[in-house]
Formats: C-alpha cells, structure tokens, sequence
C-alpha cells in the first residue's frame, strides 16, 4: 500500500483531483448531518508546503464562519481512517482532526449557530411587540466580542448601544437558559427589563397587556 500511496503522490494532477473529491465528500457529509450549505472554494485549492500530498482551500462552516481546509489529496478511504496525530489527518485552521471528529465539532457548530440566530430573532420580535423602538436591522452581531457558543449583538436604539450576548442554546419565556445584558446574565424575562432599563424605557407587560416601567426609568 505504501508504494502505491507514493506512486499515487507522485502524480500532482491526481492528487489535485482526489483532494477536491474529498472536500466535496466531506461537504456532502456536512449537508447530510444539517449543516447549512457549508462551503469550499474547490477551484482556490493550493498545494500545501508544509505537508506534501495535500491542498488547502478556503473553506466555510457554519455560514459566514470562513477559514481554511488542508485536505490530504489520497484516497478517501486513508483519510476517513487517519487518526488525529496521523499523516492523513484533516488541518482545520490550523488545529488537525481526524474525519469523524472534524465532522461531529462542525455539524455541532453549526446547530449552535442556527440556534443563535432563532435567539435573536425571538429577542428581536419580542422587544418590539414589547414597545422598544428598534427594526430587525438596529441590531447587529459584534464578531470580535463573540465566542464559540454565543454571539453579542448590540441593539441600537435611542442612541444607546446595549450588548446582549446570544448563546447557542435555546432562550425563551419559562426556560433557565441565560443571555448578558451588558455583561450580565439573565434569563429571558430579565433580559427583557435589563435591556429596557439599559435603553431607559418602559415596557410593555407581555404582547401590550399594559405598560411596566423598568428599574432605571422609574427611578430616573
């Protein structure tokens, strides 16, 4: 096997091919576990330097979320087998994983990712039927202030730029599950007053049942 593996490298053009035929394997794999149109620029692919018999192509999963790919250009049956530490492992910016593992960390990225979003639209919804004056586009995500497993947004509105942190796990009316409100944590309905006090208005007792004042406007 050994000698055929060399023969095979030592063909530029088939290990170019195989390369992108494993990225587009992996891509389907991707798609089959939920991930949503995950993506790789199959014709940017470059020979890697540091590790002969490989390509490396941008690469991007979740959405938005862009890095690079290092994908060894052998058969896919030697790279689904290599281990981490092995010569057939794939480079995910940077850190090596084995396939399986590379799998499994993106496709639970990804639906933390997703997940984030619902948050935010849910956020979003609720504080305008709760009477904050702000549009879907006054709030933005702050990728430098963002981690693995939670986005911060910031919501804009009467001059104020309020941080709300998202995390990838449901948040939600009756659920434990917290968000940051300017550093810090509250779970849902908290959240909601904190960041109504942080803008120094009055909000609306759930979907216009009757104004509550939040802390900070009511002692302002």
């Amino acid at each position: 096997m050994t000698d055929s593996i060399e023969e095979f490298l030592a063909d530029d053009v088939k290990v170019e091919e195989q390369a992108r035929a494993n990225v587009a394997a992996l891509l389907a794999e991707l798609t089959e576990r939920g991930c949503e149109e995950p993506f790789a620029y199959l014709d940017h692919g470059n020979a890697d330097d540091e590790r002969p018999g490989c390509m490396c192509f941008p690469f991007e999963c979740p959405q938005g979320y862009e890095g690079d790919l290092v994908m060894p250009g052998v058969p896919l049956a030697l790279v689904k087998e290599a281990d981490a530490d092995g010569r057939w492992a794939l480079l995910h910016n940077g850190v090596p994983y084995a396939w399986a593992d590379l799998v499994a960390e993106l496709a639970s990225f990804d639906a933390a990712r997703r997940t984030i979003w619902s948050n935010r639209d849910l956020l979003v919804d609720e504080l305008i039927a709760r009477g904050l004056p702000i549009r879907p586009d006054d709030v933005t995500a702050d990728a430098d202030a963002s981690g693995d497993t939670w986005v911060t947004h910031i919501i804009a509105v009467d001059g104020h730029q309020i941080p709300v942190s998202v995390p990838g796990t449901t948040v939600g009316p009756g659920l434990s599950q917290e968000m940051y409100v300017e550093g810090c944590p509250h779970a849902w309905e908290a959240a909601l007053e904190a960041i109504f006090a942080a803008a120094g208005r009055t909000m609306l007792n759930p979907r216009g049942s009757g104004p509550r004042t939040s802390p900070r406007s009511s002692s302002s």
